[in-house]
């Protein structure tokens, strides 16, 4: 195969839904799509295996890159070509450095597109609310979510990328999934996230950032288990909290889960990556803020399933114990209201319930399994398996067990 073919194919490795939804828009399923997330999560690839697919169906291609050039009349002269040939392909990439773009192209040059003409839009933002609010181009329209790629995929990616196994740990657990990520990763010699590489993760993962102040939310959303207008106003004060929540909130790498903002892993550890390169003292300071704040929020029982994602967190991070300054579980029972070292408490906590797990006729065989994964972790969960002399089968179910085990123990503690 061509070194070409071999990386494009690497490139689609977990798209399949996504290549599935764009192959029956190219066979007349819809006149227009939408792509968007964030930066780095492999829009443009998919608009480049579009355009691939369409020009090998014979079809005429005209691709937009609004990124390079933002000027919404050229951008518009441009997209007119598709409007002179049946069949014609009309790809718009950075879609959401034109404001008004999409309005224009709804108004203008959609309804002069040619017989069988595809119109594929890709873009950070979500698609323009008009295009599902208006009957007559709902039925017209798909809307596609490009999201972060599962463990499984991430891995894959990696492999295909020639990363040796031993290496592929740190940056599965730093890159979030996020394709960019991970494709850097296996383009260096070794994996440190400072410097350049940090810079071009940074301009590509959140891209223009304001001013200063928003600047410093970006610090405090990387560094915030959960951020709320309240954490901001402590860093930032009353002035500027609420203007930089509502920015934060729009942002394309931000979900608003019930607890408040949270960033998509990737981001969050690039931007926490970053401050730690360029203000060390400044990253060591808001850390200590923001974690004397989410310890002084009233202690509302967490939801079950919360509880569990806190703890799984916590065993997955075990071996840096600063991470555990912005748990979670910090705010459930396993801490005291009045402690005086909320991370030293929740941690023996933990601990105290994996040695419970040694004496559990359920859970000898799961502790061993959670001692060797999380608290002394080295390794893959397959270099984990041979250690402990199991087939890989039998560990997983004796992890899996040992998660489900060691959660009763902490909830009924």
């Amino acid at each position: 195969m061509p070194i070409t073919a071999s990386l494009r194919n690497s490139d689609l490795v977990g798209r399949d839904a996504e290549v599935a939804v764009l192959d029956r828009v190219l066979a007349g399923g819809s006149r227009v799509a939408h792509l968007h997330g964030p930066g780095g999560i492999g829009k443009s690839v998919l608009l480049h295996h579009f355009a691939r697919q369409a020009r090998l169906a014979g079809r005429e291609v005209v691709h937009v890159d609004a990124r390079a050039d933002d000027d919404q009349r050229r951008v518009e002269e441009a997209a007119a070509l598709a409007c002179v040939q049946a069949g014609a392909v009309l790809l718009v990439d950075g879609v959401e450095r034109c404001r008004q773009l999409e309005p224009r192209l709804r108004a203008t040059v959609l309804p002069r597109l040619a017989e069988g003409g595809v119109v594929v839009l890709a873009g950070r933002t979500a698609p323009d609310p008009e295009w599902t609010l208006d009957p007559g181009w709902a039925r017209l329209f798909t809307a596609l979510v490009v999201r972060p790629l599962d463990a499984a995929a991430s891995d894959a990616l990696l492999a295909a990328r020639g990363l040796a196994p031993h290496r592929r740990g740190a940056v599965l657990a730093f890159a979030g999934g996020n394709p960019l990520v991970l494709a850097l990763a296996a383009s260096t010699a070794s994996w440190e996230p400072t410097g350049d590489v940090l810079t071009t993760l940074v301009d590509r993962l959140v891209g223009e950032v304001p001013s200063p102040v928003h600047r410093r939310g970006l610090d405090v959303l990387a560094l915030a288990r959960v951020t709320r207008e309240s954490v901001l106003r402590v860093v930032l004060g009353d002035d500027d909290a609420a203007t930089v929540f509502s920015w934060l909130r729009r942002q394309p790498y931000v979900e608003a889960a019930p607890d408040g903002l949270v960033p998509h892993d990737a981001v969050r550890a690039t931007l926490d990556a970053d401050l730690r390169w360029r203000d060390p003292g400044r990253h060591e300071d808001l850390r200590a803020v923001v974690a004397v704040r989410h310890t002084a929020t009233a202690r509302d029982p967490l939801p079950r399933n919360a509880f569990e994602d806190g703890v799984l967190e916590a065993l997955r991070t075990w071996r840096v114990p600063r991470e555990f300054e912005t748990s979670a579980l910090l705010r459930s029972h396993l801490v005291p209201p009045d402690s005086a070292d909320p991370v030293s408490d929740l941690r023996a906590a933990i601990t105290t319930a994996v040695e419970a797990l040694r004496t559990d006729p359920a859970g000898v065989k799961a502790h061993d399994a959670v001692t060797a994964t999380y608290l002394a972790a080295s390794g893959t969960h397959r270099a984990t398996a041979r250690r402990l002399g199991v087939p890989y089968g039998t560990y997983r179910r004796h992890l899996a067990l040992a998660r489900e085990r060691l959660v009763e123990h902490l909830l009924t503690r």
